[in-house]
């Protein structure tokens, strides 16, 4: 059998999930015949505003939050730019448009926090990115002294204010799966008076995601990730944390994000957010042991490969095995991986055409070239079976010895 003719096996769940049948089921009158636009007054209209409130409430509980504190999106990107920016002008409204303010981040976030934290540039805010370790952890001490050095500055310049505008660290990461100690992280913030908000794309559906646990003020998700439909998402904004609109026009969204509602959208997401936490705790359980499984065998099989990230099964995503192949390029993997049967991804930034390795391998400490650019990221899928572990268990490592033989000619 060649290779283009066996079974594909989609193993790049993280990037995006396929759109689960309940949700495309209760997504259908809404795009049909309920089309109605949820800001109109007749009949049309308020079937769809109230399919809306119903979606925000159904959502909310499985977060553990208010429906009021939600509020829709497009997705996890305009989620984390809208809380970066907004928690930036809400500091210069409640201490002054000169005092100095800065956002503390850490140096292994979503693109979506970073590349916004760059747009603020100097002039608007100063940036600190803390370090992780190994593992990806950020450690609390590194955000205490963010926070203490941040208050100083403030009192330097003869502002009596905590300094900073915002902490954001993300749950789980993208790239390796590494959870973070949101909890205590937020309770650091919350002594000096910051709020914290997390990015938990990648975690919500995948692991119990919970706002009053985790204590955060602000929190981002995206629908496509947990098997809904592309282009919806929500923010999560505690209810006393409010920050100004990102998008202006009509008072949709309670005034703080213009645009007509994606109902259909919104109602997808609450049907796979729910599906997604039925049976969560045996689905965590079952997708760990076959992602170890599948770890085990590649370690065991090849040479010079390490598995990144946090490889305790409680502080890692169930679903994700990502690893560093030394003397192997990444793209050239995920090219041999397709040709195999297998969509994979690599943490290099290969998609915008930049040779540069990934920014969290290098903030790990795969600084080394000869690693940095050889990652690969596994993400399996929620019904992953044991078949396909066997079979990852034979392609991959074919693939990455045969890809370690062409980059190094």
């Amino acid at each position: 059998m060649s290779a283009l003719s066996e079974r594909y096996i989609y193993a790049d769940n993280a990037a995006t999930t396929p759109l689960s049948p309940a949700a495309l089921e209760a997504m259908m009158p809404y795009l049909t015949s309920e089309f109605g636009n949820p800001g109109g007054i007749h009949r049309v209209a308020k079937a769809a505003a109230n399919a809306l409130a119903d979606a925000r409430a159904r959502t909310a509980a499985q977060l553990g939050a208010k429906p009021h504190e939600l509020y829709y999106t497009s997705g996890g990107s305009e989620s984390d730019n809208w809380v970066v920016w907004g928690a930036v002008q809400r500091y210069h409204d409640l201490y002054g448009a000169d005092a100095p303010v800065r956002v503390i981040t850490s140096a292994i976030e979503h693109h979506a926090v970073l590349h916004t934290c760059r747009a603020l540039g100097s002039a608007q805010a100063e940036i600190t990115y803390l370090p992780v370790d190994a593992q990806g952890h950020v450690h609390v001490e590194d955000l205490e002294h963010a926070l203490e050095e941040a208050r100083a500055a403030s009192l330097a310049a003869g502002v009596d204010a905590p300094g900073a505008a915002l902490v954001s660290i993300m749950l789980a990461n993208n790239e390796v799966g590494t959870i973070q100690d949101v909890p205590a992280l937020a309770a650091v913030a919350h002594s000096h008076g910051v709020p914290f908000h997390t990015d938990a794309v990648q975690a919500v559906g995948h692991i119990p995601v919970n706002v009053d646990d985790l204590n955060v003020d602000a929190l981002s998700l995206s629908g496509h990730k947990f098997h809904g439909p592309r282009g919806i998402g929500a923010l999560y904004l505690r209810e006393g944390f409010s920050i100004p609109p990102f998008i202006e026009g009509g008072g949709q969204e309670r005034g703080e994000r213009a645009g007509t509602e994606n109902v259909a959208g919104a109602v997808g997401m609450a049907a796979a957010l729910e599906e997604a936490h039925e049976g969560l705790a045996d689905r965590m359980a079952r997708v760990g042991a076959l992602r170890d499984q599948l770890v085990e065998h590649v370690l065991a099989t090849v040479d010079d490969v390490r598995y990144t990230g946090d490889p305790d099964p409680e502080h890692r995503l169930p679903s994700i095995a990502s690893f560093a192949c030394k003397n192997v390029d990444g793209e050239l993997l995920v090219v041999l991986l397709d040709r195999a049967g297998v969509a994979a991804a690599t943490g290099s930034a290969c998609s915008t055409g930049s040779t540069d390795p990934s920014h969290v391998a290098t903030a790990l400490g795969l600084d080394d070239p000869v690693w940095a650019h050889g990652t690969l990221r596994l993400s399996l899928a929620d019904n992953v079976a044991e078949e396909d572990i066997t079979e990852l268990c034979d392609r991959v490592p074919r693939c990455i010895k045969r890809a370690r033989l062409l980059s190094t000619r």
